[in-house]
């Protein structure tokens, strides 16, 4: 149930853009109690070091996911295996389809109100949870102080680029296990064809758009978009996240809607429109929004295409979604089950420790998880795995693919490199108020009964509402 929940949410935002109140530390209640040694001091310059675990006292972590887990079930077992004065303490939501919402809006305000308080798990899973407003209250700690201060934590075996990519206000304050990555994947057939020269490496969406528009001169197939399955005032949202710095200072508590930049904006996406360069109805598209989960994944995306009967086959590539102008080439990705560290808590040391042991190559090697490992070798040792076996078979239970086997290469392991390390852009997971903000005003724009000046002052107005709230 967790896989679905989470693709669906996820495909929901490509679309469309793209019991925890026990006590922290021990498990008791006692968010004030004092942990054993100077675990929390933050030395001048220095910021925040814990030490090292405890090697004999009895302590407890708390856990905190929404979803049980399989892995998080394994890595208590051989945390606690190897630390026998430590106890992993999980706590999940258990439910079923038809209360899932209502089980989360209750696990969220729940956590809510039990960090706000100081208490709350020690370790808490942030997939479903409003992450910024927890790093702007200062309830989680700045993990990237924890790094520099931990001589065990060698950066270098991680993918970095990633845990750079989600640094905001000057620290990481959520590691993830995994991560997806996105992109487009494009009928590289008829690229080759019509002679357009296609740079995804460096596009933005304003270069993307001037190649669709050669592109629709070379396509003879009619009611054919060069991409589709999103409306107007989704794209608009897409755009602003890309570029989310430039329009929102949450920092400050400002927003920055009624500004050149954001007039352009909206004329930009309407434009693509227009010239129906990007459509949300059209059946025949040549570029195709796409989540990539692991390298298995991979090939059957790009090999699939191969199978299509009735004439209608063709390769696939995938290619990197454009960028908003103004920004750095790079790929984007989105990180999964990624985990906070409570600022209350009162044995962050153990609790660090055991971040430390589950994106640990021991852990990551051979995770049946879902995403890209975020231990480099780990996913390296996966790759070269699945090269050695040569194949990959589609996991379509019927249709044509059902049974077909896609042949792997050297070079698809390549080209899927360069993809892991050039992912430096953060896609979000769930649309937040301001989003909801966006999409619901920009309409009246796009359907032509509001100027894109009357649009943009009501969004500032919401917006700063939003911020200071």
């Amino acid at each position: 149930m967790r896989k679905a929940f989470i693709l669906l949410f996820t495909f929901l935002y490509m679309i469309t853009a793209a019991a925890c109140s026990t006590g922290a530390g021990n498990g008791n209640g006692n968010a004030a109690q004092s942990p054993q040694g100077d675990q929390t001091t933050k030395p001048p310059g220095q910021g925040e070091t814990v030490g090292a675990p405890s090697t004999t006292e009895k302590k407890t972590v708390v856990f905190s996911t929404f979803f049980p887990d399989d892995f998080f079930k394994e890595a208590k077992q051989k945390y606690e295996a190897l630390h026998p004065n430590i106890t992993i303490e999980l706590q999940s939501i258990e439910s079923d389809d038809a209360n899932l919402e209502a089980a989360l809006e209750k696990f969220v305000k729940t956590t809510n109100t039990a960090l706000l308080s100081g208490k709350g798990p020690d370790l808490i899973e942030m997939d479903q949870l409003p992450s910024g407003d927890y790093v702007a209250k200062q309830l989680l700690v700045n993990m990237s102080e924890l790094i520099e201060n931990d001589p065990s934590f060698k950066k270098e075996q991680y993918f970095t680029n990633v845990l750079d990519g989600i640094t905001e206000n000057g620290g990481i304050y959520g590691m993830p296990m995994s991560f997806f990555l996105f992109g487009l994947f494009g009928n590289k057939d008829l690229l080759e064809k019509s002679g357009v020269n296609v740079d995804d490496k460096t596009w933005t969406w304003s270069q993307f758009a001037d190649t669709a528009r050669e592109l629709a001169m070379h396509t003879e197939e009619a009611n054919q978009a060069v991409l589709g399955g999103s409306m107007p005032e989704y794209t608009l949202t897409q755009f602003v996240n890309d570029q989310y710095a430039n329009f929102v200072d949450e920092k400050n508590g400002k927003a920055k809607f009624e500004t050149a930049a954001f007039a352009d904006l909206l004329a930009q996406v309407k434009s693509l429109y227009d010239d129906k360069v990007v459509s949300g109805d059209i059946r025949s598209i040549i570029f195709r929004l796409a989540q990539v989960n692991s390298p298995a994944d991979y090939i059957r995306e790009i090999r699939q295409s191969e199978f299509m009967p009735n004439n209608r086959d063709f390769k696939s590539k995938l290619y990197v979604k454009p960028h908003s102008d103004g920004l750095k080439p790079g790929s984007f990705f989105r990180t999964y089950k990624t985990i906070g560290l409570n600022a209350k808590s009162t044995v962050k040391a153990e609790a660090w420790d055991f971040v430390k042991f589950m994106i640990s190559e021991e852990m990551q090697s051979g995770s049946k998880s879902t995403g890209f490992p975020i231990h480099k070798a780990s996913y390296e040792k996966s790759a070269q795995e699945l090269l050695k076996i040569g194949k990959v078979e589609s996991d379509q239970p019927i249709g044509p693919m059902k049974g077909q086997m896609f042949e792997i290469t050297q070079r698809d392991i390549d080209d899927l490199d360069w993809f892991l390390n050039h992912a430096i852009y953060p896609v979000q997971f769930k649309p937040s108020k301001i989003d909801e903000i966006l999409t619901e005003e920009t309409k009246a724009y796009f359907s032509g009964q509001k100027s894109a000046e009357a649009v943009a002052e009501i969004i500032q107005n919401r917006v700063t509402t939003v911020l200071n709230e």
